[in-house]
């Protein structure tokens, strides 16, 4: 299987040879692909989370839900004060 490569890469590989990482230029292609093949795992299927991850992502949080419940109450007021005076909010 023939591949065309950019200069840079062509030269990129001679110098992984040359550096004595790799023994020929299919080991430095090789080792790239590995590496991408790795890469794409990871990021398709990320490691679980912890139990303190999922606590704080998923556990209660009052001072939010106080928050939402603050604005929600008044957004709830100010629709019921538009609808009594027969307009929008």
């Amino acid at each position: 299987m023939a591949h065309a490569l950019a200069k840079e890469n062509e030269s990129f590989i001679r110098r992984m040879v040359k550096s004595g990482r790799y023994n020929n230029q299919s080991e430095v292609v090789r080792e790239a692909l590995r590496r991408m093949e790795r890469q794409d795992s990871d990021y398709l299927n990320p490691p679980p989370l912890t139990p303190a991850q999922l606590e704080e992502a998923y556990g209660p949080d009052p001072a939010g839900d106080a928050q939402e419940r603050a604005v929600g109450e008044a957004a709830y007021r100010s629709i019921r004060r538009a609808a009594k005076k027969g307009s929008r909010p």
